[in-house]
């Protein structure tokens, strides 16, 4: 079969970079072995989801054994929101994406030790995850939670947050999925507020602080105790006539 990931240009955020070196054996097996060994070998991690044996795009039901919910999570961290996601709403099928290695081995360990039927994990590039490996309209749900802010200017590029993201996301979700944002940084959040509403896809939609669904990552537990303000905010995905669909 094809290596899908062969001679396609990825966005990294900051540069387009060719996927190439990116096989199977070097972006998991090399890549974790310079952290704490895995108890068993990551190919044979069920839940984890490697690239060069799949086609793109995604069939959820494949991916996942199952039809149900999607809930996407985009910089998963060590797996936190994920685990405790996936542990509410059984029905729903979530994949995490990181691209940080030492992260992404430590949702792994995560899963390994309490292991979420309806969650599978990836190694991957956020922007040609959406581009290329999700179909339009096929996601419920996609929660980004405290990016790397990269505050210096310089570094602008380097950001998460930014119009590409927000149109990929509004690519990916159904009329009525929603768009779950949290971050830390106050003018960060706020431009990402505005830049999502301006894309004209999305309405803004309250998300009480005491809501049930207001699950922690562990970046927002950190920064509780730090005593930091933490700024939510969750969009509904409009649909072709500019309104609103259940």
């Amino acid at each position: 079969m094809k290596n899908p990931e062969e001679h396609s240009p990825v966005r990294r955020g900051w540069s387009i970079v060719s996927t190439r070196p990116a096989t199977d054996r070097n972006w998991y097996s090399a890549d974790m072995s310079k952290r704490r060994p895995l108890p068993v070998s990551v190919f044979q991690i069920p839940f984890v989801v490697r690239l060069p044996e799949h086609e793109p795009p995604f069939v959820w039901p494949e991916l996942f054994g199952r039809a149900g919910r999607v809930e996407i999570e985009i910089g998963m961290g060590k797996g936190l929101f994920l685990a405790g996601a996936a542990a509410a709403r059984p029905e729903s099928n979530f994949l995490g994406v990181e691209r940080a290695e030492k992260y992404f081995h430590r949702a792994v360990e995560r899963f390994l030790e309490a292991p979420r039927p309806n969650a599978r994990v990836l190694r991957a590039d956020a922007f040609d995850l959406l581009t290329r490996w999700v179909t339009a309209g096929s996601v419920d749900d996609v929660h980004v939670y405290f990016p790397d802010p990269w505050p210096k200017s310089r570094h602008a590029k380097r950001r998460l947050l930014q119009p590409e993201l927000f149109a990929g996301i509004a690519r990916a979700l159904r009329p009525g999925g929603r768009f779950w944002l949290g971050s830390d940084v106050a003018p960060y959040f706020a431009q990402a507020v505005k830049e999502t509403l301006a894309l004209g896809e999305f309405d803004a939609e309250d998300w009480p602080d005491e809501a049930p669904d207001r699950i922690l990552t562990s970046y927002a537990r950190k920064y509780l105790v730090e005593g930091r303000r933490l700024h939510y905010a969750r969009f509904v995905r409009r649909d072709a006539s500019g309104g609103r669909k259940a």
